[in-house]
């Protein structure tokens, strides 16, 4: 079984918004504790401490505390028998692929994808049906594990005719009345 998140490269983005608003925050917080406050602002400091705090607390959660849980709680899951995606900690969804259903596996990278080693796996069901897991970590290894994954289930999941051999003496052999007309009534 291997289990993995997308890749945390993703993360990059809101860490460095992050640590800007971290820095703007404590020097807003910092200049509001000074005594080179305005004498009008004086009497309203531990408010306008209290209003920053909680401002700078909430633009927090929103750049960087979502994408974090959202990553968090995306996994690609490839057991011996299936392929599953599953997101969500409150509101959880899963989708799960049977390996038998696996016609193709394709795997796309941009620029950035391949510079931090990630990338697209598209799962090919046959039927115009595809499924694009994105930012899958190490797209390469995880498509191998899947193909061997796929050619380790047993022949008769996978369609190939092995079931539907025909038994040469029984093709052979005549039904009673396989020759006979049809003539109506009973």
């Amino acid at each position: 079984m291997v289990r993995t998140r997308t890749d945390p490269a993703r993360l990059a983005w809101p860490v460095a918004a992050s640590v800007v608003l971290l820095g703007l925050g404590g020097f807003a917080l910092g200049r509001l504790s000074t005594a080179l406050l305005p004498e009008a602002l004086q009497a309203w400091r531990p408010a306008l401490v209290l209003l920053a705090a909680g401002l700078l607390l909430a633009l927090l959660a929103r750049l960087f505390v979502r994408p974090f849980a959202r990553w968090l709680n995306n996994r690609y899951v490839l057991t011996s028998m299936r392929l599953i995606h599953r997101r969500g900690s409150v509101r959880r969804s899963e989708h799960q692929i049977p390996l038998s259903a696996v016609y193709q596996l394709d795997t796309m990278q941009s620029l950035f994808q391949r510079f931090v080693g990630s990338g697209t796996l598209l799962v090919d069901l046959g039927r115009d049906r595809v499924v694009t897991y994105r930012n899958v970590p190490q797209v390469h290894v995880f498509k191998d594990y899947v193909v061997a994954a796929v050619s380790e289930l047993p022949l008769t999941l996978m369609f190939d005719g092995v079931d539907m051999e025909i038994d040469s003496d029984y093709a052979r052999r005549e039904e009673p009345g396989a020759n006979q007309e049809w003539r109506g009534g009973r």
